[in-house]
């Protein structure tokens, strides 16, 4: 169990090392967010008279889905140009620790994002972030896991095609459709100050989510690597 999370810890150590000295996938996805949350911004204005919460959290978590998809290509490309996977078939390490840890080092670069995501939507949109961050917290922590669990096993899928870049929104995206859906609702009850009752039932779907998809990931990745 030692030696297991050993080597999670070592693929999230070097993520995060050549994430530090390139700055490319995490710079692209914080531009890329902060661009489509400015340009919306702009078309619907700080304030929409009432009623804004749905449109404010269904453009955060568009901006979002897109840039996360965008870090994921890229942290799986390299991944793929310094032959990494070839590396980790021939380590005497389980797969599912491999997956666990470029899953987990893709949820840290979401999130970074997502943080600066928020701050924007606090500043652009004058939504009530501060005032209700802890369930915005629970919302975002519950949704991100989700889609770097799926993200992380078909970026993997698709790093060896040439068109990687096109490929993996296609397959990801309609996987992804759930984790959309209950993020937007349950970050527009958090935005509206409701309480559990409102939010809770979209909070389930989404840990329920999670446990399949991370259980259907860590198995599937080894043959992902044997690829």
């Amino acid at each position: 169990m030692k030696f297991f999370f050993s080597v999670i810890w070592a693929v999230i150590e070097k993520d995060l090392r050549v994430e530090l000295r390139t700055r490319e996938s995490l710079l692209v996805m914080l531009v890329f967010a902060l661009l489509v949350l400015t340009l919306f911004s702009f078309a619907f204005g700080p304030g929409l008279g009432g009623g804004e919460a749905p449109i404010q959290a269904g453009i955060l978590w568009v901006a979002f889905l897109f840039s996360s998809v965008i870090g994921m290509s890229r942290s799986m490309g390299i991944e793929r140009e310094s032959n990494g996977f070839s590396a980790m078939r021939l380590t005497p390490a389980d797969p599912s620790a491999l997956f666990f840890g470029k899953m987990i080092s893709i949820f840290i670069l979401i999130a970074v994002m997502e943080v600066v995501g928020f701050m924007a939507l606090a500043v652009f949109y004058r939504a009530k972030v501060w005032e209700n961050l802890g369930a915005l917290a629970l919302v975002a922590f519950a949704a991100t896991i989700g889609i770097s669990a799926v993200g992380t096993l078909f970026a993997a899928m698709t790093a060896r095609t040439r068109i990687r870049d096109v490929l993996l929104p296609v397959v990801l995206f309609p996987l992804l459709v759930p984790v959309l859906i209950a993020a937007v609702k349950a970050t527009v009850a958090a935005l509206d100050g409701a309480g559990w009752a409102d939010m809770g039932d979209w909070i389930k779907m989404l840990g329920a989510y999670d446990l399949i998809f991370i259980a259907a990931s860590a198995v599937t990745f080894e043959y992902i690597l044997e690829e």
